[in-house]
């Protein structure tokens, strides 16, 4: 499978170049009120699913019942964890989520967890759209 470069992903360039912004105190007013709603297009673009669809409360009834809300999060907990290799994890599945200079992108916070969802099927509605392009593209 051909590495898929995340930041190279018009959606995800479209949420880092504005979460750049924010983070240098640079975004207008309102583009900060539009920012959610760009996030939240840009991740069912991605991934058919937003943050908020990975919450404990909003999952459906049927996989609610599976879980516990400590068990749903605990899924999580890798999000939070540091490394020197950003890319280390996701290297697996053949993505790189670093900017050039070899950080993790801003967009992570936002989208890491519907990125976990995809990838290990942990919601049934959750997909990795974004690869399914990329896979059409190179055939």
């Amino acid at each position: 499978m051909t590495r898929i470069v995340f930041r190279d992903l018009p959606a995800v360039s479209a949420v880092e170049r504005q979460l750049d912004l924010l983070a240098r105190d640079r975004l207008l007013d309102d583009e900060l009120e539009e920012l959610p709603l760009l996030i939240d297009d840009a991740s069912v673009q991605l991934f058919g699913i937003t943050r908020q669809d990975t919450y404990y409360w909003a999952l459906p009834d049927a996989l609610r019942a599976r879980h516990d809300r400590h068990g749903w999060e605990a899924q999580f907990d890798l999000l939070g964890q540091h490394s020197r290799d950003p890319n280390a994890r996701w290297r697996a599945f053949d993505l790189d989520l670093c900017c050039p200079e070899g950080r993790g992108l801003h967009c992570f916070d936002v989208f890491g967890r519907q990125l976990l969802c995809a990838l290990h099927g942990l919601h049934p509605q959750a997909r990795l759209v974004f690869a399914d392009r990329a896979v059409a593209r190179a055939a």
